[in-house]
């Protein structure tokens, strides 16, 4: 997008540059464990490989910024989160009744979601359960996702750990980026990740 973000991920993860997508509209950002990518041993490896995935979106016209009014902010989120339309939204299929929330955390103006998918186009590879994290960075939005796989799975806590470290390697990566909040509703809905 111009370099109007920078997505950076936790040590012993690499881009996926052969999935790599970067428009004006948009970019999608995969991770993998280094040496995974390379084939070399050698390379550096989280000690609990999961798939990470950055997607960076324009913030919608017309949606308000406010750091000052996160309480509001964060119950609107969690609603719209465990609704309908926040549902079929974290939907890979884009439909509701596949995804179960889990959990969902809300601090210093990121919104962190763990969520149950059973699309039947989830790739058979990567565990049924995603922990998310919406973090808008001036007029972007950055969605920054933690996937485990079934063959090594990771239980909801190294998740969420992986996630915060995610976030932090991105927020460390775009320091004058001015973290805003906005509907959470318009922000979200526009969303399929």
């Amino acid at each position: 997008m111009s370099g109007a973000v920078t997505i950076a991920a936790p040590e012993g993860y690499c881009v996926d540059v052969s999935s790599l997508r970067d428009q004006a509209a948009g970019a999608f950002v995969p991770f993998g464990a280094c040496a995974a990518l390379t084939r070399n041993p050698a390379d550096p490896s989280p000690k609990k490989p999961a798939f990470l995935v950055s997607s960076v979106s324009p913030i919608p016209k017309g949606v308000a910024s406010s750091v000052d009014e996160t309480e509001p902010l964060m119950a609107q989120a969690r609603a719209f989160l465990e609704s309908a339309s926040g549902r079929a939204a974290l939907s890979r299929s884009g439909k509701a009744d596949t995804v179960e929330v889990l959990d969902l955390k809300t601090a210093s103006g990121v919104v962190k979601v763990l969520t149950r998918d059973s699309s039947p186009n989830r790739p058979k590879t990567l565990s049924d359960t995603t922990w998310r994290a919406f973090l808008p960075l001036g007029d972007k939005l950055v969605v920054a996702s933690v996937t485990g796989f079934t063959d090594h799975p990771i239980d909801r806590r190294n998740g969420l750990s992986q996630l915060n470290g995610f976030v932090d390697a991105i927020a460390a990566a775009n320091p004058s980026g001015d973290k805003g909040n906005g509907g959470i509703a318009s922000i979200f809905g526009k969303l399929r990740n």
